[in-house]
């Protein structure tokens, strides 16, 4: 997303306005949040309960029960932004793979409740079949409907999450154990993405930048996101804005999100970039204060 790209956007339709508002001084109309970032808020506070608060869990999970897609993307995240990735790192750590390291959480939290037992095994099914969805095993929409067949209304549902949870927690634990961080500090650090300090005069190449580290930090945390947009706008499960739904298709759509799902940000061109702005943002808002990119952006995200 630099120069050459944002001039192709202004080539490609000079009435639209774009997504990221570059001047510095302007304070946009509210936003609406995206349901993704929402929901990664949502599954870094169910973790969050479970290591410092577990008696909240219950109260988390069944605020979510009213929701089925809010659940299905707690879910997602628990699953690969904090179950997944805690077990990559770990993997490179002790030179195994991945699947040596879920079987190692086989036995999972104790307890001795028969209905949480039942949940805690459907939980380790649903992050052995990301994993085997990883390594090509099985097909992306597998996590799709494993995660459909675990949610809904009532009890059930809310034992999943809680379980998802408490997983999370137990690989995250394990994880800072063999690297040496904190966990709390853990939490802290990855519950807002880290920013370079620009001063106070931002510029759209700063934004630029920013943003697309933020979308390279989650194109590494979450190898299938890419297949769970393409399939999610395919089916038309979440649908694009008007004034981008023809640039969208015009760039390859869902078919050339499948084909970029693995590749690295700074590795693509300029318009799969583009596409992957259109998919993934909400909206990019800038706030006239704070010091930091981080401080004066206010990312929303669409997945």
């Amino acid at each position: 997303m630099g120069k050459a790209s944002r001039r192709k956007r202004q080539q490609r339709s000079s009435s639209r306005e774009d997504r990221t508002h570059a001047a510095a001084a302007e304070v946009p109309a509210p936003n609406f949040d995206g349901t993704a970032v929402q929901a990664i808020r949502d599954a870094l506070a169910m973790v969050t309960s479970a290591h410092a608060s577990p008696q909240d869990l219950p109260g988390l999970a069944e605020e979510l029960a009213a929701d089925r897609v809010r659940q299905g993307l707690v879910a997602y995240a628990l699953v690969s932004r904090f179950i997944t990735e805690s077990a990559r790192e770990l993997a490179d750590a002790r030179g195994i793979t991945v699947p040596a390291v879920l079987e190692g959480i086989t036995a999972g939290p104790e307890t001795g409740d028969a209905e949480h037992r039942a949940a805690l095994n459907r939980a380790l099914a649903s992050v052995r079949t990301y994993a085997e969805v990883l390594d090509d095993l099985r097909p992306p929409g597998t996590v799709t409907a494993d995660l459909d067949a675990n949610l809904g209304p009532g009890p059930s549902s809310c034992s999943y999450l809680i379980a998802l949870a408490q997983i999370a927690h137990e690989m995250i634990t394990a994880r800072c154990a063999e690297t040496g961080e904190d966990v709390a500090g853990y939490l802290r650090r990855v519950s807002l993405p880290a920013a370079e300090a620009h001063g106070n005069a931002i510029d759209a190449d700063a934004v630029e930048d920013y943003v697309g580290a933020l979308i390279g930090d989650r194109l590494a945390a979450e190898p299938l996101l890419l297949n769970v947009a393409a399939e999610a706008l395919r089916h038309g499960t979440l649908a694009l804005p008007d004034e981008d739904a023809g640039e969208f298709r015009e760039l390859g759509g869902s078919d050339r999100l499948d084909e970029l799902a693995g590749d690295a940000w700074d590795d693509m061109g300029a318009e799969d970039q583009r596409l992957l702005a259109i998919t993934l943002l909400e909206s990019v808002l800038i706030d006239p204060d704070g010091e930091t990119v981080a401080d004066r952006l206010s990312v929303a995200w669409r997945f």
